[in-house]
């Protein structure tokens, strides 16, 4: 199928058939959905699959019981990690060196920069340090262009909650160009998922996927956009 048929055919369903989707079918869109763009290829994510009867129930009492949750043949929780950073960034470094590519503009960016930026403390000490680095480099920030961020914890949240997001829109593609459907929620208790899947304060959820084949009711209603002049601007 044409990636802009894709874009056409993809919509959320909130209520889905009791056909089944194969494990493949998962599978594929979990794999595209690792293959998604990422600040600094960090890949701060992870996917669990709830296939266990007694957790996923619980996932869709989580989830507030509603139909795109309840119905769904799959559940899948995104996650983003702001504490997998130096694990990953090892790595990379790691597939530089065996590749012979580890340029020192590489190193210098994984070794000083990564660790800089993505460094943070139970007591935000390192965000202080941060801030008030910062405030000077503000003032630099008049005469030429700066980096500004990030600075706080919720800073690293943003940045990897973004990239997740990237991952999830890979995946749902992936979904439905095997000729399943999707459903992105937002709307759970995030405290009692985070329980479920045994998650530390270092992430956040950042959406549950329901996974299976549209009921022949499932949209609901037609798709509408607020006209795109109102949103894409050409300066």
């Amino acid at each position: 199928m044409d990636f802009f048929d894709l874009v056409q055919k993809r919509r959320s369903v909130r209520k889905f058939s009791t056909e089944k989707v194969p494990d493949k079918v998962i599978l594929k869109s979990l794999q595209s959905a690792l293959l998604a763009a990422n600040s600094s290829n960090l890949q701060p994510w992870e996917f669990y699959w709830v296939k266990d009867k007694h957790k996923k129930n619980k996932l869709i009492e989580a989830c507030f019981s509603q139909n795109a949750a309840k119905t769904a043949q799959e559940l899948i929780v995104s996650v983003s990690r702001i504490d997998t950073w130096r694990r990953n960034k090892n790595l990379l470094i790691e597939n530089y060196k065996q590749e012979g590519k580890l340029l020192p503009i590489i190193d210098n960016y994984y070794n000083k920069v990564i660790p800089y930026s993505y460094y943070h403390d139970m007591f935000g000490i390192a965000g202080i340090f941060k801030r008030c680095v910062s405030f000077f480099t503000a003032i630099a920030g008049f005469f030429r262009p700066v980096p500004r961020g990030p600075i706080s914890k919720q800073d690293l949240f943003e940045i990897v909650t973004k990239t997740t997001a990237l991952a999830c829109q890979n995946f749902m593609m992936g979904i439905v160009a095997q000729g399943y459907d999707s459903c992105p929620m937002e709307g759970f208790d995030e405290n009692r998922v985070k329980k479920i899947l045994d998650l530390n304060k270092n992430t956040h959820v950042v959406m549950v996927l329901g996974v299976g084949k549209a009921d022949p009711k499932g949209v609901y209603g037609d798709r509408f956009r607020i006209d795109e002049d109102l949103v894409i601007k050409i300066i």
